[in-house]
């Protein structure tokens, strides 16, 4: 863990120092990869005393700030809100993880799952296209298969949802 500290309009202070790199240390358990920490210690105003701490972490830049009358309260209040920050981060992580091997999982099981459950044969009654369209309508089922009396081949009519009829014919003829 590699922690800069600044100090801006206020002198350096070797205690201040060795305080706010203990306190900071302990954010190194909330992520595996070392953290690189930039610290700056401002005085602003002769008595509003600032601390601002900057990170990245797998590209996402964290950042937190606070200013108080006293510099340590300043430091504590910002590693409370610096660990929070960092487990809110790890939640997410873990649950983008948890989330992409779910969804891996689901769809190896849907395709396992998706079977033929029932096989029904149908004769393909040789009809033209008009007469196919009116046994359609009156049947109220969602497509009729024929084979083309001109043609010989086998054709599937459906309903579309505009109400209007697709016809779909195949290249070859049926023995």
């Amino acid at each position: 863990m590699d922690i800069t500290i600044s100090f801006r309009h206020l002198a350096s202070d070797e205690s201040l120092k060795t305080y706010v790199e203990e306190k900071l240390s302990r954010l190194q358990k909330y992520v595996e990869t070392p953290l690189d920490l930039h610290v700056v210690l401002s005085l602003e105003r002769k008595y509003r005393q600032r601390v601002d701490v900057t990170f990245a972490l797998n590209g996402v830049v964290i950042n937190a700030h606070e200013v108080m009358n006293d510099m340590y309260a300043a430091v504590d209040k910002v590693l409370d809100k610096l660990e929070m920050r960092l487990a809110r981060y790890g939640d997410k992580v873990r649950q983008y993880r948890e989330g992409k091997s779910k969804k891996g999982v689901s769809s190896a099981m849907e395709e396992q799952a998706a079977q033929i459950i029932r096989l029904r044969r149908m004769d393909a009654k040789p009809m033209d296209p008009e007469e196919a369209r009116m046994q359609l309508g009156a049947s109220g089922d969602g497509f009729i298969i024929f084979r083309d009396i001109d043609k010989g081949n086998i054709c599937v009519m459906y309903k579309r949802k505009d109400g209007n009829f697709g016809l779909i014919e195949t290249a070859g003829r049926a023995l």
